[in-house]
């Protein structure tokens, strides 16, 4: 699955860059933004430090 991400961002880059019709190079942006904000979800997941219980 990760390298599907990776390719279809990729696809995604490569169409936006060449795009001329403003509505679809909005589109793609769009999901472009969604997909960039998946990954930062997914790293602040992994990288977020355990939570500790200051009462315990």
């Amino acid at each position: 699955m990760k390298g599907q991400k990776k390719e279809e961002w990729m696809h995604l880059c490569e169409m936006a860059a060449n795009e001329q019709d403003s509505e679809k190079l909005l589109a793609l942006v769009k999901e472009i933004n969604r997909l960039l904000e998946e990954k930062e979800a997914r790293l602040r997941s992994q990288t977020k430090p355990p939570t500790t219980n200051p009462e315990s």
